[in-house]
């Protein structure tokens, strides 16, 4: 797959005429970190794919390029980068390379070492998805964010591919934005999520971060909709933190339609 390509089959939001999207939270007036981290601090936070809820995250199968050249420049590149001399590096390859099985094992333990390793964002489309509400706003008692998706960080969300096919990468792997794309496929079964998904890898990614999360400048979040269900001391909680806060979203409260499956928002600042 060409570079070109790759952005066709996992575009940015503005390449599908999208403003916005969405990132659903829970409340937890025990320990307000989570919302601190990103009203007070302006920190996206990204987790690793071994947190997320379904275990196929981030695990393709590994192939290897026929060509043993390429691959052996690949891991004499690779060597130098941790601070061998070019010799020291094409000696120590040239005797790996004796030994097929055990380069091709090292290969993939170390490649999937570095997806485990992937800084991991979801967002979506819609903040009417009552599964949303229900899954990741704890049952309608925890807010949805709405952000601005034309400027930066959110803008480099990528755009998720579902499909019944197990994502197959072939090693070498390529040293550009297709290299995230085992983070950007899911089953078919996850298609109703319509997700974006902002990633990048902590030892590469040139984006301003911790390692963590990312950092924002404080505008990145327009609207803030507070769940149908949400309790008096979390509403309390949430709308200080946000004062406290350099961002200035305009809050809406959802309620339930009494006609239909449906939420209205009713803007209260």
């Amino acid at each position: 797959m060409g570079l070109e390509e790759f952005y066709e089959q996992y575009p940015w939001p503005d390449k599908s005429g999208l403003s916005s999207l969405f990132r659903f939270m829970r409340i937890d007036t025990s320990n307000p970190n989570f919302i601190e981290h990103i009203f007070v601090r302006k920190k996206l936070y990204h987790s690793t794919p071994d947190n997320f809820n379904d275990p196929f995250e981030c695990k393709p199968h590994f192939t290897l390029d026929e060509n043993a050249k390429k691959i052996r420049n690949h891991l004499i590149k690779i060597t130098i980068s941790y601070g061998r001399s070019r010799k020291e590096s094409e000696i120590l390859i040239s005797n790996l390379m004796k030994n097929p099985k055990f380069v091709k094992d090292a290969i993939m333990e170390a490649t999937k070492k570095s997806f485990g390793a992937m800084r991991i964002c979801c967002f979506t489309t819609d903040k009417n998805n009552l599964l949303f509400w229900s899954h990741y706003a704890d049952s309608h008692m925890g807010f949805c964010m709405e952000f601005d998706a034309t400027v930066m960080p959110i803008s480099m969300a990528y755009k998720v591919k579902y499909s019944n096919d197990y994502p197959v990468i072939e090693y070498p792997i390529t040293e550009d934005a297709r290299a995230l794309k085992p983070a950007l496929i899911k089953s078919m079964d996850w298609k109703y999520e319509d997700e974006y998904r902002s990633v990048f890898i902590p030892t590469v990614n040139r984006l301003q971060h911790d390692g963590e999360s990312l950092h924002l400048q404080g505008h990145e979040i327009k609207k803030v909709f507070l769940g149908a269900r949400i309790l008096e001391d979390s509403k309390t909680l949430l709308l200080q933190i946000i004062k406290e806060s350099e961002f200035n979203p305009i809050i809406y409260q959802a309620r339930l339609s009494n006609t239909s499956f449906k939420l209205k928002y009713e803007q209260i600042s």
